[in-house]
């Protein structure tokens, strides 16, 4: 039961973990909203075919060019006998020059306990970026373009309205620097629960990994990801699918 709550909660607060290759050159056409319009996304959480619960992503606009985007998590069904509080993930940034800096990160799990919370400032004047990770003090590098693990999903949001390749990406997850690559697998048209919406398909991975993800994005919708689930040794554990998309 804890890697039931813990994998589908946990995993969908870093949902959009890596790059987009290859994107289509008529996606930009397609593309709808702007990417960053406010919107709150509201998602049903499955681990093997059980509800885990729902996660609800929201991107606000902080004023002065910075943005929040943020993620929170609540269990429900069985999983909430493990997990009783919100978990929050979440990021500010700031637009430079339509570029996408990151300055700051948590991820709180709701608890008065921090021994399973991150929190990091980026300094881009001293290239480093600067916090804590489950009590430990973190210390890591910072290059150009580099994201944490939420404002990589505004970065690739933005990359595929503008039909840009991008081929692999860096950003910060947790206490290290990792990077994914994903396979554009095409289009499909997806019912949901908001009706039948154009889509388009990417896979991620990593090196050495059995894990595969998987992502639906919505060009009607600045390219919001309206389903994505998670494959381990061939066998899909984990869907998130869309309930409700509302924008102010």
């Amino acid at each position: 039961m804890t890697r039931l709550a813990t994998a589908s909660i946990q995993w969908m607060a870093a949902l959009l973990l890596a790059t987009v290759a290859a994107v289509p050159v008529h996606a930009a056409s397609m593309a709808g909203p702007s990417v960053f319009q406010p919107s709150r996304i509201t998602f049903k959480a499955e681990y093997r075919g059980i509800t885990a619960g729902t996660i609800t992503i929201s991107l606000l606009d902080a004023g002065q060019g910075k943005y929040i985007y943020e993620s929170r998590a609540n269990a429900g069904g069985l999983a909430k006998l493990i997990v009783r509080h919100e978990i929050r993930e979440a990021s500010t940034f700031a637009l430079d020059n339509n570029q996408i800096r990151p300055l700051a990160y948590v991820l709180d799990d709701g608890s008065d306990d921090t021994a399973k919370d991150t929190r990091l400032e980026f300094d881009w004047t001293a290239g480093v970026a600067r916090g804590q990770h489950e009590d430990t003090p973190l210390e890591l590098p910072l290059k150009p373009d580099l994201q944490d693990r939420m404002s990589v999903q505004v970065w690739i949001m933005q990359k595929l309205a503008a039909g840009e390749p991008l081929g692999r990406i860096e950003f910060i997850d947790r206490d290290e620097i990792k990077d994914y690559q994903y396979t554009n697998e095409g289009t499909a048209v997806l019912k949901t629960a908001i009706g039948d919406i154009d889509t388009v398909i990417y896979s991620s991975t990593r090196p050495n990994s059995t894990r595969v993800s998987r992502f639906w994005y919505a060009p009607s919708l600045g390219f919001l990801p309206v389903r994505a689930e998670q494959q381990r040794k061939g066998k899909v554990e984990t869907v998130l699918t869309v309930l409700k998309v509302e924008r102010p």
